[in-house]
């Protein structure tokens, strides 16, 4: 019975740069012939938070915890924005793993950012 080896990449690594150690270690085992998967817990973390379903539990549970008053200036106004974020947020994510190249084109020339980049003051 072959035995296969479960590479794990653990969360909250530096997502801005992929965390090499796991591909390293399962491209050696792959010039042994040894079966290995991999799984990346930090992006799976960040998918998870960063969704639709993700974003209406945190506004969920932040309405639970403070009162919008009591949060700062910049809290307020993502707090205020909560549906634009929740509505556009699928999109951007699939825009960015490179799954949506056509959202580019409606980001360039429709107010998609501008309602989420309103004026601090």
């Amino acid at each position: 019975m072959k035995t296969k080896i479960f590479l794990i990449t653990p969360p909250f690594t530096q997502l801005n740069t992929p965390y090499p150690a796991t591909a390293y270690i399962k491209g050696f085992l792959n010039t042994k012939n040894m079966e290995s998967v991999q799984a990346d817990l930090g992006i799976e973390v960040i998918l998870e938070l960063f969704s639709k379903q993700g974003l209406q539990d945190l506004f969920k549970v932040q309405s639970l915890k403070f009162k919008v008053e009591e949060l700062s200036q910049n809290s307020q106004r993502i707090f205020a924005l909560q549906e634009e974020y929740i509505k556009t947020i699928d999109a951007v994510v699939a825009f960015l793993q490179g799954k949506n190249p056509t959202l580019a084109l409606q980001i360039c020339q429709e107010d998609f950012c501008q309602r989420l980049l309103v004026s601090r003051n």
